[in-house]
C-alpha cells in the first residue's frame, strides 16, 4: 500500500471515534481517518465494536442478512471512497483511490479468486457477491489500522465531563467491561433487530416455529427454511396454502429471490404489502446524480426530499434482483397490512391481513416470513439517561420524525435531549440530510460528514 506524503502541519488534537458495527460505514470512516492521518490533515482514531466479525452481515456465515452468494444491488465502484469529492481536498481522493478502492483490493487477490481484477473486468464488472464484499470490508479495516473490539456494546454513557462517551461492552462469554478510551463521538450503524408481528397461539396450541421466520433469522436458519420448503411442497399436493412473505422492500425481495432459486419457483407465493406490485429500481443517471449533488439536495423542501428518498428506497427492488424474482410462476400480491399471527389448536399458521379495501382476511401460510422491516432506532436502549419513551406509538413516531428533520450536517442527532450528550451520529436515519448517506451509495461522503464534524 502506498503511503501519501504527509503535510507539515501543526500537531492537531486527537479525535476518538467509536463505530458500533463492523460493516461498510465503519470501513469507510476508518479508511478516511487513515488517509487524513497519513496526510497530516487530522489525527482521527477509529475504534470499531463488532460482536461477530467484520462484514458479518454480508458474509453469509449465519450471522447476517444474506447467504453470501447474492450480488450487491449497486456497482462495485461505489466503494468506501465514492464519490471521490472529499471535503478535505483532491489529494485525499487520490489517496483513497490508491489505497482503499475496490480496484486496489482486487489487484491484491490471489490467482483463482473469483473477482481478480482482470476476471472482474472481462466478466463485465458485475457487482460483487456479498461474501466478497465482506472480504473487501475486512481488507479495508485491516489496512486502515483501526482498532477492532470483538464485543457487543451494552451501554453508552456520558463521561464525567459530559463531552465524551463511555462505552460498556460484553464478550460472547459473558464478561463485561468499560472500554478504557473515552470517545468524542459514537457512530451507530446497522439495520437493527427485525420487526416481528405478534404471535397469538390458542391455549393448547404449539407454535410451529420451524415454519415462521423473520427478515434476519431467515438467513441464519436456512436449514430449517429448506425443511419448511419440503413441507410446503407436501402441502401443495392437497391444498393451496401459499408461502407468505410480509413486506415489499429489499429484504423481502432478497428472500423471494432466494426461495425462487431454491425450489419454490412453482409453489404458490403471496407477498403482503401496502402496494399493488413490486416496483423496479434501475440505475438512472438522473437519480444517481442527486445522490452526489449535495448543493442541489439543499434546494429541496423536506417534502421533496422525503418523496425522492421513498421513491428509491421504500418498497422498490433493484433490477438485478427483479430479474430473478420475475421467474416465479405462481406469485401474487395481497395489498394490505399484516396484523397478527395466530395458531389454532390444529397447529396451522393463520395470518390476519387488513386489506386495502377495509376487509380483513385470514391467510393460511405453509411457510411464513415476516420481512416487514427493522427497528432503525434500536440504539436508543443503549443510551443511559434518556427521558422515558413517550406513551403512545404515534407520539414516539412524531418525536423521532422531528429528530430526523433536525439532524445536523455531520449526521449527528441534535435538539433535546441530544444536545446534552456527546455527538451521536446515525447515518441510517439521515435521509433528510442526504439520500445516500444511509446506504452504500456515497460511503466516502458519509465518512467526510462524520469526521468533519470534529476537526
Amino acid at each position: 500500500m502506498s503511503t501519501p506524503t504527509a503535510r507539515k502541519t501543526t500537531k492537531s488534537r486527537r479525535v476518538q471515534i467509536a463505530v458500533i458495527g463492523g460493516g461498510p460505514k465503519a470501513a469507510a470512516i476508518a479508511a478516511k481517518a487513515k488517509v487524513l492521518r497519513d496526510l497530516g490533515i487530522a489525527n482521527v482514531r477509529v475504534t470499531i465494536f463488532e460482536a461477530e466479525h467484520i462484514g458479518a452481515y454480508w458474509s453469509g456465515r449465519d450471522t447476517g442478512y444474506t447467504d453470501g452468494e447474492q450480488r450487491l444491488c449497486t456497482i462495485a465502484e461505489r466503494d468506501v471512497g465514492y464519490p471521490y469529492k472529499s471535503m478535505f481536498g483532491s489529494e485525499v481522493d487520490v489517496a483513497m483511490a490508491s489505497n482503499f478502492s475496490w480496484g486496489t483490493f482486487l489487484h491484491g487477490r490471489t490467482p483463482g479468486y473469483e473477482h481478480g481484477y482482470s476476471t472482474w473486468v472481462d466478466a463485465g464488472r458485475k457487482p460483487p457477491r456479498h461474501k466478497h464484499f465482506a472480504d473487501y470490508l475486512q481488507w479495508v479495516i485491516v489496512e486502515s489500522e483501526a482498532t477492532v473490539v470483538n464485543k457487543r456494546v451494552t451501554a453508552l454513557d456520558k463521561d464525567t465531563d459530559d463531552k465524551r462517551w463511555r462505552i460498556d461492552s460484553q464478550r460472547k462469554s459473558g464478561s463485561a467491561s468499560t472500554h478504557r478510551t473515552r470517545f468524542n463521538a459514537v457512530v451507530v450503524t446497522g439495520p437493527g433487530p427485525a420487526n416481528r408481528l405478534p404471535v397469538k397461539p390458542a391455549r393448547s396450541a404449539t407454535v410451529p416455529r420451524d415454519r415462521i421466520f423473520d427478515g434476519s433469522n431467515f438467513w441464519s436458519r436456512r436449514d430449517e427454511v429448506l425443511k419448511g420448503l419440503e413441507f410446503a411442497k407436501e402441502v401443495r399436493k392437497y391444498s393451496d396454502n401459499p408461502i407468505v412473505i410480509v413486506g415489499a422492500g429489499g429484504t423481502a425481495a432478497a428472500i423471494l429471490s432466494w426461495l425462487v432459486a431454491n425450489g419454490a419457483r412453482d409453489l404458490p407465493i403471496q407477498l403482503v404489502a401496502g402496494q399493488p406490485t413490486l416496483y423496479t429500481r434501475v440505475d438512472s443517471v438522473f437519480e444517481n446524480r442527486l445522490f452526489t449533488d449535495e448543493e442541489q439536495w439543499l434546494t429541496l423542501s423536506s417534502e421533496l426530499r422525503k418523496a425522492f428518498f421513498d421513491r428509491l428506497n421504500r418498497g422498490v427492488v433493484w433490477a438485478t434482483v427483479m430479474d430473478h424474482v420475475s421467474s416465479a410462476t405462481n406469485f401474487t400480491m395481497v395489498v394490505g397490512r399484516a396484523q397478527t399471527i395466530s395458531v389454532p389448536t390444529s397447529g396451522d399458521i393463520e395470518l390476519s391481513v387488513r386489506r386495502d379495501d377495509g376487509v380483513t382476511v385470514q391467510l393460511r401460510p405453509s411457510l411464513l416470513i415476516d420481512a416487514s422491516g427493522f427497528d432503525a432506532w434500536w440504539f436508543l436502549s443503549l443510551v443511559r439517561g434518556l427521558p422515558a419513551p413517550l406513551r403512545t406509538k404515534r407520539q414516539r413516531a412524531k418525536q423521532r420524525d422531528q429528530w430526523q428533520i433536525s439532524m445536523a450536517n455531520g449526521l449527528q442527532l441534535t435538539g433535546q435531549p441530544w444536545d446534552a450528550y456527546p455527538a451521536l451520529h446515525a447515518p441510517m436515519l439521515s435521509s433528510n440530510v442526504g439520500p445516500g448517506f444511509g446506504s452504500l451509495m456515497v460511503l466516502g461522503a458519509m465518512a467526510d460528514r462524520v469526521i468533519k464534524a470534529h476537526i
